[in-house]
């Protein structure tokens, strides 16, 4: 009698559901959810709390169609440890962490993507000096912004569902709060 490995199993279900992996690095499914608890450990190992295990996930490498499926069902089998993890950010449930740059506002967690509500930067040690936010309509137009110079210590902005996006430049990593 053969005894299916985990992946076999993993495979075997992504292959019954016609699921396919974009990234030409991974032809089967449990090759790419292998991969992704792996970096998940190395990530975690960091130790960095602004950038923990969910944040990779999200912002570096957000999963997307058949990967979403293959690691929804395979994280269980192949490294529960992550399942956790990886729901909360299928489900948009994560904490959201931004960094510098222009994000759409949305629903949807992505790399390029900020849920509306409330966040928060302290800006680390050094203080918030020289940053820089801005939220702008969907068209561009800016709604609210403000320069930071001085000696701030935290600085909290609520995005509006309405708004159309949120930049932010030297301002550390801003936490959402609510």
């Amino acid at each position: 009698m053969h005894i299916e490995s985990p992946q076999e199993r993993v495979d075997a279900g992504a292959e019954a559901e016609g699921w396919k992996m974009p990234d030409p690095d991974y032809e089967l499914a449990s090759e790419y959810v292998d991969a992704v608890c792996e970096t998940l450990d190395g990530v975690d190992e960091d130790g960095d709390p602004d950038f923990p295990p969910s944040a990779w996930l999200t912002r570096a490498n957000p999963p997307e169609g058949d990967e979403r499926l293959a690691l929804r069902a395979g994280v269980p089998v192949l490294c529960p440890r992550w399942e956790k993890t990886v729901l909360e950010v299928l489900d948009g449930k994560a904490e959201q962490l931004l960094l510098g740059g222009s994000y759409e506002v949305s629903s949807e967690v992505g790399a390029r993507s900020v849920r509306p509500g409330t966040y928060r930067t302290t800006g680390g040690e050094a203080g918030l000096s020289d940053c820089y936010w801005e939220r702008s309509t969907p068209d561009g137009q800016i709604i609210d912004n403000q320069f930071v110079s001085g000696d701030a210590r935290s600085i909290t902005v609520t995005i509006e569902s309405s708004d159309g996006a949120f930049t932010t430049r030297d301002c550390g990593v801003w936490r959402q709060v609510k």
